[in-house]
């Protein structure tokens, strides 16, 4: 990497290592790969530690999600647009042996990707062509040093079980290589229905202002299942804006109650409601699973709430107000009755208050209550198009 920053005259790139502080020798195996990687030629190197708390279930799982969001924050925090990091191929065929025993279908057999984008920051898997093998002969070759990470001899993960059955095969090469090739048909294959989802959504898809998505059932009706599935899936993820995918057994439950055209539909998953409202499908946020957040103003700039709205508030008297969905304990005002949307959904909005007291509605022309001698002048923006094209995005 060194190398090949001088000689394209870039700036020399900066070595991130995360300490999970799971094993004994976690720190001092930290400590060697940042003093390495300045040896090497690295501009910095820095140690990341997962403060960990009470984990339960797969540790592998909650330490690949802690890592990864340890280095999008640090990324983030210090404008660095591009993040390489190290799987080759044999991770390649151990992850689709992985997700091939799970029951995962075509998107997750075609494994780990060259490059995607996570909260805001490209990641890129340089070596993913390149098998441990070939690794190894190119360090030896340099006289490089590593560490053997003995947790990847633990039989108690389940990836050990598919690395070891890699290696008795009778060409592990070989092997790795053909699956790594069923990956990328996979792969192909992901993309193409991606392809005619997209192309599936002007007809079935409305997204409105106030936050929620609408699928029109007769439209959706006439669709091949699998795409009539993922708009469903993309749909719920682009209201949350998560790039995990809800769990499938309560997806497909809720997807074959929504084909049964005279059944009613009426259930949450992955932090949305959906509902049935007429010939329509509608997937709004559950309003008990959204956060308040106090803001000060005045404020520069607009503000993200909810991963579903940009808000802009005008004026500037200096003081804190929360923005905070309606409770359903409080009425919904008359005015707000007038556009005859499903009640949810008004329980799912912005709204601007101080102190417990109402200051504004969003969008919407409101009398509201004044701090000093200025009227609050409230506007939102949804957002949830530009996360469902992200999802979406071939």
């Amino acid at each position: 990497m060194t190398n090949w920053a001088k000689k394209n005259k870039l700036s020399l790139p900066i070595a991130l290592t995360v300490n999970h502080g799971l094993r004994s020798e976690s720190q001092k195996e930290a400590d060697f790969a940042v003093s390495y990687a300045k040896e090497l030629g690295a501009k910095e190197s820095f140690i990341l530690n997962w403060e960990k708390q009470n984990i339960k279930g797969n540790i592998q799982l909650q330490a690949r999600k802690a890592r990864y969001k340890l280095l999008a924050e640090w990324c983030k925090n210090n404008n660095v647009k591009c993040l390489l990091v190290a799987h080759h191929k044999d991770d390649q065929a151990e992850t689709f042996l992985l997700r091939l025993e799970r029951g995962s279908g075509v998107d997750g057999l075609s494994s780990m990707d060259y490059k995607y984008f996570l909260d805001g920051i490209y990641v890129f898997r340089p070596l993913l062509n390149f098998s441990r093998s070939e690794i190894e002969k190119y360090a030896k070759l340099h006289q490089l040093r590593w560490i053997e990470d003995r947790s990847n001899y633990d039989l108690k993960y389940r990836r050990t079980l598919y690395r070891n059955l890699l290696k008795a095969s009778d060409n592990q090469d070989v092997l790795t290589e053909r699956i790594c090739l069923t990956a990328l048909h996979m792969k192909r294959a992901a993309k193409a229905l991606m392809h005619y989802t997209r192309l599936a959504l002007n007809d079935c898809v409305n997204i409105h202002d106030l936050g929620y998505i609408e699928i029109k059932l007769d439209e959706l009706y006439k669709l091949p299942e699998e795409i009539a599935l993922r708009l469903l899936l993309y749909s719920i993820m682009a209201i949350v804006n998560k790039h995990y995918k809800p769990r499938y057994r309560s997806l497909i439950a809720i997807f074959n109650r929504i084909l049964q055209q005279n059944s009613d539909v009426n259930c949450t998953l992955y932090g949305c409601k959906i509902r049935k409202y007429g010939e329509s499908i509608l997937i709004m946020r559950e309003s008990s699973k959204i956060q308040e957040i106090t803001v000060h103003l005045p404020l520069n700039g607009s503000i993200e709430w909810d991963n579903r709205f940009s808000c802009t508030i005008f004026g500037d008297q200096e003081c804190s107000v929360t923005i905070a969905p309606l409770k359903k304990t409080q009425k919904i005002p008359e005015f707000l009755k007038n556009y005859d949307y499903f009640s949810e959904v008004y329980y799912s909005l912005p709204t601007v208050q101080k102190d417990g007291k109402m200051l504004a509605y969003p969008c919407i022309k409101h009398d509201s209550k004044h701090i000093g001698d200025d009227e609050i002048k409230y506007f939102i923006t949804s957002i949830i198009k530009e996360n469902l094209l992200k999802l979406i995005d071939v």
